[in-house]
Order: structure tokens, then sequence, then C-alpha cells
């Protein structure tokens, strides 16, 4: 239950995220937006965590640096774009692919099969999904496409969270923190760059005289940063990957549940039903832990693949 809690306290951090990103980034460079968060977040992880992050092994930092900090980079360089193209709520339903790439990234990545129950709720899940896509909406947006790609980086970083957490012995403080770490170096080369071509520079002056932007920029640092982010990896300590991910296909229907509640935008039938299927995929996921299933989370049995280091990437 645990678990549960934290994973779902995430998504309700995440549901008003997009819809932040959008507003603050108006008037604003949404490279520059994402930089001063992770600059800011990487900061305050250094000062309050220094002693967890000192005994951090070396293994551990080079997954960090070079396979989950890439991961997060790609999710949240490409998901700022694509929210500027469409609405949040699209990319909120694109993001929910994450369901059939999360079992699919496992079994190339770790050679690990979904267990029948968890093979049932992705099918389901991808059932929900599927009428949360407007039939008579045939085009593919730019947004669409930056999202998808963004999602991919979603993804993949589950699946390393998960390796770190249960073949590395991780803990939650250490991953998170390279979680955010890694996005930020790639962060600071990207706006580096831009701001050698860009005759405002990081626009530190812009950033100052719009309140708007900084509140959007506190949000993400204080509650998807820092809070959601630990709330997601206490609570991939607990579930397997598939379940995580499926509990965050319930994003699409808390977003619709809020824009109902805060905008008075009333929710269509399909997004109830798509709630209403996505909540009995998540109890179809975990029936493997009430019928005695080998746990997701238990160590590689002989010969089987150990290594601290990914053999694949983006």
């Amino acid at each position: 239950m645990v678990g549960y809690a934290a994973l779902i306290g995430a998504v309700l951090i995440w549901a008003l995220s997009y819809v932040v990103m959008k507003s603050a980034t108006t008037d604003y460079p949404q490279l520059l937006f994402q930089f001063w968060r992770y600059a800011a977040v990487a900061a305050v992880y250094s000062i309050a965590f220094h002693r967890v992050i000192r005994a951090i092994p070396g293994s551990l930092w080079k997954t960090g640096l070079l396979w989950l900090g890439p991961a997060n980079f790609v999710h949240g360089f490409f998901s700022i774009y694509a929210v500027q193209y469409t609405t949040p709520t699209r990319v909120v339903v694109i993001n929910s692919l994450i369901i059939g790439v999360v079992p699919l990234l496992r079994w190339f990545h770790d050679r690990c099969n979904p267990a029948r129950p968890e093979r049932w709720a992705i099918g389901i899940a991808l059932l929900a999904i599927s009428l949360l896509l407007d039939p008579q909406d045939r085009s593919v947006q730019a947004g669409d496409a930056l999202a998808f790609v963004g999602m991919l980086g979603y993804s993949y970083a589950i699946v390393l969270v998960n390796r770190m957490l249960t073949t590395d012995r991780a803990s939650v403080i250490q991953v998170s923190y390279l979680a955010v770490m890694g996005c930020a170096v790639y962060f600071f080369a990207a706006a580096a760059i831009y701001a050698l071509v860009r005759p405002d520079g990081f626009a530190v002056q812009a950033l100052i005289s719009q309140p708007m932007t900084i509140a959007g920029v506190l949000y993400m640092v204080v509650f998807v940063s820092l809070a959601a982010n630990l709330l997601q990896v206490a609570g991939q300590r607990r579930l397997s990957p598939v379940t995580v991910s499926i509990l965050f296909c319930l994003e699409p229907a808390v977003t619709g549940v809020l824009d109902y509640v805060l905008l008075g935008n009333a929710a269509s039938w399909r997004l109830i039903v798509c709630g209403l299927l996505l909540i009995a995929a998540t109890v179809i996921a975990s029936l493997r832990y009430r019928t005695g299933d080998a746990d997701e989370h238990a160590l590689p049995a002989a010969g089987a693949r150990s290594d601290s280091t990914p053999s694949v990437g983006q």
C-alpha cells in the first residue's frame, strides 16, 4: 500500500505539471526553463543529501550520468516542446504508452517477461488508452511526435531506475539524486550552447521580470523534481515496473478530473471508462503478489545478467 500511495501521489503532482510548463513558458525559452529547474533542484539535493551522495559508488555514477541522465533529458527536453504544439492532455495520453514500451524494453534489456496477470493488465491498459484517441482526428501533429520521443526516454528511465534499485541495491535518495544530476548536466550543456548563439544568453533578466515563470520553476523544483521524483523511486522500490507504468497511465484520468474540478470542463464518457479500465488493470497487475508468483524485484538467478551498466542505450 505504501508503494501504491507513493506513486498515486506522484501522478497527482504530474497531472498539473504539463499545464504549469505550458503556462510558464509562454514568453520564456522552454530550454532555459528546464535548465533553471534542474540546476536549482540539483543544488538542493547536493546540500540536503551530501552525506548520502558521497557514498555513491563509481559504477552508479556511470549509470546515472551515461544512461539515466540522458533518458530523463530526452523526456524533459522533448516534453516541454511538445506541450507548446499540442494540448497537455494529448501529451499525457501519449506518455501513457509507456505501458506497452516498458515491458518491451525490459524484455530487450533484461530478458524479463511479464507475468500472466501483467500481460492481461497491459492489454486492458492499451484498450483504455485507445479510448482517449479521437477517431475523427487522424492527423499527426508535431507535438505528438515530440511527445512520443519524450515518452521513450520516460520508459527507459523507469527500466533503469528499477535496475539500480534491485540489482545495484542503490538507495532511494541515491537514485533520485543521480536522475536529477544526470539530467541537469545535459540541460546545462544544452543551455550553454543556447546562450552562445542567442544575444540574451541565459535570459536571467527576462526570468526575474516574469513572476509566472518563476512560480512555474518553483513548482517544478519543489513538487515535481523533489516530491514526485522521491515518491516515484520510493514506489518503484516496492512494486514491479509494469505495475508502476500502469499506475502512471492513470495520469490522463487524473488530468481529466482536475480539468473538471479546476476549470469546469466535463469529462467525456471515454475518459470515465478509460479511468475505470486503468484502475482495473492496476488491480490485475497486482494479483501476482497475492498469488505467490516470484517477486519482480528478486535478485537475478545464477548466470543471469547483473551488470550495473545497461547494454543498450537511447
